[in-house]
C-alpha cells in the first residue's frame, strides 16, 4: 500500500461524506493506480483494514455510489453475475485533469511536483532565532531585555506557542 495518493479537494467540500465513508473513499483512492486507471477495490481488505463487517462495508459502498461529485458517482457498482466490479469515475475524471492518461502519467506527474515545489519554496520562511530548538529559544526569550521582547511576534518564531508561555512566565515573574 502506498504514503502517498492523489485526492479530489472537491470530495472535502462535499459535506454528504460521513466519517465512515470519506475514510472508507480515502482507502479506495489509496489503491488506485495512476498507472492503469483502475482501481483495486476488495471488501474484505477494507473490512480488514478499519475493523468493520463486510455488511458495512457493503452498506457504506452502496451509500458512496449514490453521491455525485462534479455529475459523477464516487463509486459505481457493476454486478456481472459472476462477481462485482468497482470503479471511481469522479477520482479518475479527477487523475484525468491533473494530466495523467493511461500508460502515460508524465504530465500527471510533472503537474504534481510542480504544486509540491511552489508549496515547499512558499514555505521557506526566515524565522528569529532559527537556529534554536524550543527550549534553547525558551532560554533566549526570557533573557532578552522587555523593550526587544515586546516588538516579537509570534509568527516570527518557528516555535511561536513558546512566545505565549515565556509572557506568562514574565508576567509571573
Amino acid at each position: 500500500m502506498s504514503n502517498f495518493y492523489l485526492s479530489d479537494p472537491e470530495i472535502n467540500k462535499n459535506n454528504e461524506l460521513s466519517h465512515e465513508q470519506y475514510r472508507i473513499y480515502s482507502y479506495c483512492c489509496s489503491q488506485f493506480n495512476v498507472k492503469t486507471m483502475k482501481s483495486f477495490i476488495r471488501l474484505v481488505n477494507i473490512a480488514g483494514q478499519f475493523g468493520t463487517t463486510l455488511e458495512k462495508v457493503q452498506e457504506t459502498m452502496v451509500e458512496l455510489n449514490k453521491i455525485k461529485v462534479n455529475e459523477l458517482r464516487l463509486i459505481s457498482i457493476d454486478d456481472n453475475g459472476k462477481y462485482i466490479s468497482f470503479d471511481m469515475p469522479a477520482h479518475k475524471a479527477f487523475i484525468t485533469t491533473l494530466g495523467f492518461k493511461k500508460f502515460g502519467g508524465s504530465q500527471g506527474w510533472r503537474t504534481v511536483t510542480g504544486h509540491l515545489n511552489s508549496i515547499n519554496t512558499a514555505s521557506h520562511k526566515t524565522y528569529l532565532f532559527p537556529q534554536l530548538d524550543q527550549y534553547q529559544l525558551v532560554e533566549k526569550l526570557e533573557g532578552l531585555p522587555s523593550d526587544q521582547f515586546d516588538k516579537i511576534t509570534a509568527d516570527q518564531l518557528k516555535y511561536g506557542w513558546v512566545l505565549t508561555s515565556v509572557k506568562k512566565l514574565r508576567n509571573n515573574n
